[in-house]
């Protein structure tokens, strides 16, 4: 009898520790599982999209230092969704999750720094944020860097280097480094 009640009383137990179980990542303190729920609210995978409630998931997640989430709500604040439009606040955001070598942030940031949007001009820093994220293979970042060289935006004009993180940024399909590559190269075999 014993073995019987053991044997039905199994699966009663092991049912209920699965009930009395939170769910994954909503009521524990899961940064991925937060982060996905804010992109499921940001992009209205299989809900409505919500940036306002994005916000709020991408904000436990980034507490928990998710370098996604606290990217996304950089987004957020930089683009006004959700959240009142914050450049400012935008750059602290990105500036915690460039610390984690985060490449979109170190480039968002690079460029709230060398336009100076909303945050105090600083092309010098811009350019490194830029160059960090370059060296990581972020397209757009190697597409900027390659601008300012070829310009002489805040840096000496090299053309080397520039032709060097157009090229760099064209490889990865980026249309603009594409295009500009291009001309740059059909000018320099015109002067020729």
């Amino acid at each position: 009898m014993l073995f019987r009640l053991l044997f039905l009383g199994a699966p009663i137990i092991i049912a209920a520790a699965f009930c009395a179980r939170p769910a994954f990542g909503i009521e524990t303190n899961n940064s991925e599982a937060f982060y996905q729920k804010g992109l499921s609210y940001y992009i209205g995978n299989g809900i409505q999209k919500d940036p306002a409630t994005a916000a709020i998931w991408f904000k436990k997640a980034a507490e928990l230092h998710n370098a996604d989430a606290e990217f996304s709500l950089g987004v957020l604040y930089e683009n006004g969704e959700g959240v009142t439009k914050n450049p400012a606040q935008a750059a602290i955001w990105y500036q915690r999750a460039a610390h984690k070598g985060h490449p979109k942030a170190q480039f968002n940031l690079g460029y709230l720094l060398f336009e100076g949007f909303g945050v105090p001009r600083d092309p010098n820093a811009g350019l490194q944020l830029f160059r960090m994220a370059a060296k990581k293979g972020y397209a757009k970042a190697q597409y900027k860097l390659g601008c300012a060289y070829l310009e002489g935006q805040g840096i000496p004009k090299d053309k080397e280097l520039a032709l060097h993180w157009l090229n760099e940024a064209a490889e990865q399909g980026h249309e603009d480094a594409q295009l500009l590559l291009n001309l740059t190269r059909d000018t320099v075999a015109s002067s020729s």
